[in-house]
């Protein structure tokens, strides 16, 4: 088994959670426009909800985020931000492949375990209809992070530690882990996965990859 690794959260220690170096104001906005918007969507959420729910007044929310819209991309861009200090902290982690994944995940499942009602906006935002609100690239967040994986499996297949697998493979059932544990704490927070459970699940994946029969399998196809 692979030696434990650090858990890294945020870049340059920055702060880990949506608003979370913002003032009480924007974050209270932040907070009640996420909860309303994946309760009732984007449309149907107006203004008014969103400012009484914060406990302030209109022009708070206009004076932070402009708008309506404003406030929705400010979330949407929130999380991004939190996506790419993670994957930068990364880049600067060294270890084998499988230690560096471990970090990678982690630190993304740590994020995503802090900010989980935002987290819920996400699915909500892209597998619901559209419901009217404007358009933001989700494909943005997917690229970023298959980028990341992709870079750390082609090292791993090129020192011998990965095997002989095809990168977009092994890429593929790495990202399928994480988006997989990170829908069923979603769904079923009772089972308590946790990062625990993610890590013996990507234990299990890589005694797989590492399998000489599975590679050999792979490669008569």
């Amino acid at each position: 088994m692979a030696r434990p690794v650090p858990v890294r959260t945020a870049a340059r220690g920055g702060p880990e959670t949506i608003g979370g170096e913002s003032d009480p104001t924007r974050e209270r906005l932040l907070a009640t426009a996420v909860d309303l918007f994946t309760r009732r969507g984007y449309a149907a959420t107006s203004v008014r909800e969103i400012v009484e729910g914060a406990g302030v007044t209109k022009p708070a929310l206009y004076y932070h985020f402009g708008s309506k819209e404003g406030i929705y991309h400010a979330i949407l861009d929130e999380i991004e931000r939190l996506i790419d200090g993670a994957l930068a902290e990364n880049r600067g982690i060294e270890g084998s492949a499988r230690e560096r994944i471990e970090a990678l995940f982690l630190g993304l499942f740590d994020l995503f375990e802090k900010n989980q009602p935002a987290m819920r906006f996400v699915n909500a935002v892209f597998w619901g209809p559209p419901q009217g609100a404007p358009p933001f690239d989700f494909e943005r967040f997917h690229a970023r992070l298959r980028d990341a994986v992709a870079a750390i499996v082609a090292d791993g297949i090129a020192s011998g530690e990965l095997g002989r697998h095809l990168a977009e493979d092994v890429v593929l059932a790495l990202i399928g882990v994480l988006s997989f544990s990170m829908d069923l704490t979603l769904a079923h927070p009772e089972l308590g996965l946790g990062k625990d459970g993610l890590r013996r699940a990507l234990d299990l994946l890589f005694t797989g990859i590492a399998s000489p029969g599975l590679a050999s399998q792979e490669n008569q196809r």
